[in-house]
């Protein structure tokens, strides 16, 4: 009986060809325990949110998301079948042992007594052998489950942006800021991957940067310092492809060994998300520390996408970057609230045309739940281009990379708000457009904070 249960077990097994494709960096099985080191056990919560099925496919659809929810729920609904199995050999072996225990006491030689000792063996071996088939049903199912985005806020529009603000009237003198910047002698552009700020375009950086930090310090951030350098089940946990080159810049190895794609470094720069998450993975907060309000100036590394060479698809951004965590969905909207006025007190002080608009469901990220985007018209391009963000992601990160606060003795997961309040080349570049002679303008003189505490 226990011999034909394992073996329909192994066959709904093989109908569902479990054979993933590759390991994940963030989650780490069993078999692999043995070759990899597991820093991180996220906290997979598909279970949960398949009870809602109808919400999820809607999230989904919104998205425009290429999930295959019914190849996810039969991976899941496998993985919980044997794991559900194995609970039950794990119990009747513990009850074996129980009544071997007594009955080797009174009647060690007894046929009843070696009769138990075959059904404990033969409940082993069943163990034994359904160690694999369950590792293999667990790593395809938490695998395809990572891949499933983010839950949607509720002011997320579903199929076009929403522009919440507007200032000024866009320019419409065409001018491109490559040739500006050359005939001003403050850019040094060869390409994406290679450019230099020079004379007032680098007073231009510093002192933007330091007009931007102020504005946050102002509203009770603390200044962070960042690694430049972060971990593969970081960028992962991150809701990035850590295997795709375009994604982010790998370090690989120049010895001639075998290469784990599952645990390298990546080059992403002090001013990411990615650094901050590094930092705060596996870290327990004591409650009375959040809500966290921090932020950083540093560098933010992106393999340039586009071919065109021009300062809107640079590969190295200085930038003012943020990170928030509060206890509650409540706090984070408050927190969101407060981000998006002080986003638009920053922008509104510095004299150029922008627009503040909520970016529809099928544009974000599948980490992002909302995301508000502050855009500079480009005359050059013709188009809008994104120079801020403020993103939502509540619990989703603090899951994935097990960032968690303790309140009443109790393991919770903090909302996440994050996002770029500066990215310096975008923002010069459609400056450089819009001034009929650019000067470095007042709020970033960088005299005004040479003396700032």
């Amino acid at each position: 009986m226990l011999r034909k249960s394992f073996t329909n077990v192994i066959i709904k097994v093989r109908g569902c060809n479990i054979q993933p494709t590759r390991n994940s960096a963030l989650f780490v099985s069993g078999a692999k325990a043995t070759e990899n080191f597991i820093y991180i056990t996220p906290h997979v919560d598909f279970p949960e949110r398949i009870q809602d099925k109808k919400a999820l496919q809607k999230v989904l659809q919104k998205r425009k998301a290429d999930i295959d929810l019914a190849k996810v729920e039969g991976l899941w609904q496998v993985y919980e079948d044997l794991n559900g199995k194995k609970a039950e050999y794990t119990k009747k072996k513990e009850e074996l042992s129980q009544e071997l225990g007594k009955l080797i006491k009174n009647e060690p030689d007894s046929e009843n007594t070696k009769k138990l000792k075959m059904q404990s063996d033969l409940i082993k071996e069943n163990i034994k052998k359904l160690k694999v088939p369950l590792w293999s049903a667990e790593e395809a199912a938490m695998v395809e489950a990572l891949k499933i985005p983010n839950n949607l806020h509720y002011r997320t529009p579903d199929s076009k942006n929403k522009i919440l603000y507007s200032q000024l009237s866009r320019p419409k003198k065409e001018k491109n800021h490559l040739r500006i910047g050359k005939l001003m002698n403050i850019l040094d552009f060869k390409k994406n991957e290679n450019y230099y700020l020079l004379g007032n375009g680098a007073m231009f950086e510093l002192g933007a940067k330091f007009f931007f930090s102020k504005i946050l310090k102002d509203k009770n951030f603390v200044q962070f310092s960042n690694p430049d350098f972060v971990k593969s089940l970081i960028v992962e946990g991150s809701g990035k492809d850590h295997t795709n080159p375009d994604v982010s810049f790998i370090l690989h190895h120049n010895e001639d060994t075998k290469v784990n794609i599952d645990s390298r470094l990546h080059l992403t720069g002090g001013g990411s998300l990615c650094s901050f998450l590094a930092y705060h993975a596996k870290n327990v907060l004591p409650a009375k520390a959040l809500p966290l309000k921090y932020f950083t100036m540093g560098r933010q590394y992106i393999p340039a996408a586009a071919e065109e060479d021009s300062l809107f698809h640079v590969s190295q951004s200085s930038v003012v970057e943020f990170f928030g965590a509060t206890k509650t969905e409540q706090d984070q909207d408050q927190l969101l609230d407060e981000l998006i006025d002080t986003v638009k007190l920053a922008y509104s002080k510095i004299g150029y045309h922008f627009r503040m608009s909520l970016v529809s469901a099928d544009k974000l990220s599948m980490w992002e739940s909302l995301r508000l985007s502050v855009e500079m018209y480009s005359t050059s391009l013709k188009d809008y281009v994104e120079v801020a963000n403020v993103s939502v992601s509540g619990d989703f990160l603090s899951k994935r990379l097990m960032l968690t606060y303790v309140e009443n003795k109790e393991n919770k997961f903090p909302h996440l708000v994050s996002g770029t309040l500066l990215n310096v080349p975008k923002f010069l570049a459609c400056a450089l457009e819009q001034d009929e002679q650019f000067t470095v303008p007042k709020f970033a003189k960088i005299e005004r904070y040479l003396y700032c505490d």
